[in-house]
């Protein structure tokens, strides 16, 4: 018994709240047909609001920035040092203007050591090869003031690529500083090699059209984009959903009419005698054929018959007697018993 009791008492809450829910759809009925086409586009407002802001959010994360990938130059290969790395996740159609920096001690050497090249190469992951520069370089000493103190090291850019688009978004790069030579060709022939401190391949970003106006405002690209497609999907939305709900609403029976109007059934009068008998003498009249025009072989004129007239039968004469004239042969049983 106790379980039962508290069972019930559980079930109460549901009860009261399945009853005023009942209540209150019975109280919404008779709006149902205006208010469900609200209901249904406040239905897709969370989800036109959630795809707007990913919208943004794409938009902001694809916009192309500038970058810079390390080099680890390889030496003792029997080739000059050279680096080869992958660079970041690139924009395809963006343009970009490739530079390669590197630093060298602030030494005797190095000035010695003149002219040498720079050779950058892009290749796809699958060894396709993209675009492939040689640019000369030559390390300057810095300019040293009175109150300055003379570097340890030299900062050298070399520019290779201006304004271009890779093409695709994963590249590879191959970088190789110095003569392939080693300048055997100079003083004792002994091969020499740059020494480089450090190096890094770098990519700015070139502004240009509608892709540069996006790049210089990422932020608002993003807000303008989300705006916009949420504009866009709620006209969408507008124009599909809406006409599809009202004209459910539109659909519904018309309330059947109070009362019907009332039809007034008239009797038919009585058919008198003098009627039968005018139906009857009409019956009884001759019906006269009517003759068919043709049209006239001579004149080509089409002859057209005049209005049907009915022609009555002559009216029957009193009785009168009739007078029997004799005739002329002589019957001769009645001669001879005139004789006799």
């Amino acid at each position: 018994m106790a379980d039962s009791k508290f069972a019930s008492l559980l079930q109460l809450p549901a009860r009261l709240f399945f009853s005023a829910l009942s209540t209150f759809l019975s109280f919404l009925r008779p709006y149902f047909p205006h208010v469900l086409p609200v209901l249904v586009c406040l239905s897709f407002v969370p989800l036109l609001l959630f795809l707007s802001a990913s919208a943004g959010w794409i938009v902001w994360r694809n916009v192309a920035v500038g970058w810079q990938a390390p080099l680890y130059l390889q030496y003792g290969d029997g080739v000059p040092p050279y680096a080869q790395e992958t660079l970041p996740p690139l924009v395809a159609q963006q343009r970009y203007d490739f530079s390669l920096q590197f630093q060298v001690p602030n030494v005797d050497t190095t000035y010695a050591l003149g002219n040498f090249m720079t050779t950058l190469t892009l290749s796809t992951r699958s060894n396709k090869t993209l675009a492939s520069i040689r640019r000369p370089t030559i390390a300057i000493p810095p300019r040293v003031s009175f109150y300055s103190r003379t570097p340890a090291v030299i900062d050298i850019t070399v520019p290779l690529l201006t304004a271009f688009a890779p093409g695709s978004k994963h590249v590879v790069a191959t970088v190789e500083i110095g003569r392939r030579d080693n300048w055997k060709s100079l003083g004792n022939e002994q091969g020499r090699e740059v020494s480089v401190v450090s190096a890094s391949l770098r990519g700015v970003v070139v502004h240009h059209g509608i892709r540069g106006l996006v790049t210089r405002l990422p932020l608002l690209s993003a807000l303008v984009s989300s705006i916009v497609f949420l504009i866009i999907s709620s006209v969408i939305v507008g124009v599909c959903v809406l006409p599809l709900t009202f004209r459910h609403a539109a659909a519904q029976p018309p309330e059947p009419e109070a009362e019907f109007a009332k039809v007034e059934i008239k009797p038919l009068p009585a058919i008198s005698s003098s009627s039968s008998d005018d139906s009857e003498s009409i019956e009884e009249k001759p019906l006269v054929p009517r003759r068919r025009s043709r049209p006239s072989s001579r004149t080509g004129i089409i002859k057209t018959e005049d209005m049907s007239t009915t022609i009555l039968p002559p009216a029957t004469p009193q009785a009168t007697p009739l007078r029997r004239r004799r005739s002329k042969i002589v019957d001769p049983v009645s001669s001879d018993s005139s004789d006799s």
